[in-house]
């Protein structure tokens, strides 16, 4: 007959194995549990980092030079320019814990009772991960103040106003304003903004400004995404994934019905097995996610999105601790990235219907 060290051990190790054992399959179905994150993991925007001071870090291009017009006899001209600045991302952390007694684990022996055991207390954590992943992706980092959860896609593409926060940390960046996204200043640097339409606003493409959004969206709506669409690409790379909320995707549904194109991306058809919405609009995949409460289209080139993690603290469990003075014990699944980051912002847009 076991001894209680032994009880104790023996589920430590049970727990622990069980999740070796599962990892792979339980860190592909979170990844791929919502729409945004199957969209990461299908574009290859995870991407294994082993440490190192910043999670994300990319060298910037952005300056530029001139020619210069010359004939017999002229006196050139040469100006040193600076060329490159670096884009860094702080490693931000998650955790969830599974706890244990051992009055539950007394309680629950045998082979069917264990595995039952172990079960449903690993598929709780690995609930709590999708459901708080899809909730930290769809905000931003300084939702927050302390400690600052992983940067979400409105760092990526920030709309033409700051969002509030119902946290106790900060609003979110405007599309002209904060350095959520590799700490440059959208405000001083022009070519750090993603673009941006909404109600009554005057097109100025220097300022990556599509113009307004035509009240209703339900009448106005593939209209104002052509033009979107138009002015992110300027005909070369365009968006491929197109992310709203359920009354604007609907809408799009019903006016576009007639249009809708029957050829479905790879990425649609993997959507749409894997029980997803998804519609294609000139070669991107639309759809939706109950998640975003304003009347956004995040117009995203998922080709220039990442989302760095460090590949031994991933969905890594922790060992088993003790509460001092009672039965109870605790281990963690922990994870280390610093969110979404982008090194081409002016490859996204947002798009907001004022209602």
């Amino acid at each position: 007959m076991a001894t209680l060290p032994e009880l104790t051990r023996r589920m430590d190790d049970d727990y622990t194995n069980t999740w070796v054992d599962i990892k792979a399959a339980a860190v592909d179905n979170i990844l791929g549990a919502t729409i945004l994150t199957l969209a990461l993991k299908e574009w290859g925007c995870f991407k294994s980092r082993a440490g190192g001071t910043y999670g994300w870090e990319d060298t910037i291009g952005y300056g530029e030079k001139s020619t210069q017009r010359f004939q017999e006899g002229s006196t050139l001209t040469q100006a040193p320019e600076e060329l490159d600045t670096a884009a860094v991302a702080d490693w931000r952390y998650f955790c969830v814990d599974i706890n244990r007694s051992l009055i539950d684990d007394a309680k629950n022996q045998g082979k069917y009772q264990i595995k039952s055991y172990l079960s449903r207390r690993i598929e709780a954590a690995r609930n709590a991960i999708v459901q708080d992943l899809e909730t930290y992706l769809m905000q931003w980092g300084n939702y927050y103040a302390a400690p600052k959860q992983i940067r979400g896609i409105y760092d990526v593409a920030a709309p033409y106003s700051a969002i509030s926060t119902s946290g106790d940390g900060a609003s979110s960046d405007a599309y002209n304003s904060g350095t959520s996204n590799g700490g440059i200043d959208r405000s001083a640097n022009t070519f750090w903004r993603n673009w941006v339409q909404y109600d009554d606003a005057t097109q100025a493409n220097a300022n990556l400004i599509a113009g307004p959004t035509n009240e209703p969206f339900a009448v106005n709506l593939v209209g104002d995404m052509d033009h979107m669409y138009n002015c992110i690409s300027a005909n070369t790379e365009a968006p491929n994934f197109i992310l709203t909320n359920q009354n604007i995707y609907e809408a799009y549904i019903a006016d576009a019905t007639d249009r809708i194109q029957i050829v479905r991306t790879a990425f649609n058809r993997t959507a749409v097995d894997m029980g997803f919405d998804a519609a294609t609009y000139r070669g991107a995949t639309m759809s939706y996610t109950t998640k975003m409460s304003r009347n956004d289209l995040l117009f995203l080139n998922m080709n220039h999105i990442e989302m760095n993690y460090h590949p031994d603290v991933w969905f890594e469990m922790t060992g088993w601790k003790e509460s001092p003075k009672q039965f109870e014990r605790v281990a963690f699944i922990v994870c280390m990235s610093p969110g979404l980051c982008t090194a081409q912002p002016r490859r996204h847009g947002v798009a907001t219907y004022a209602s």
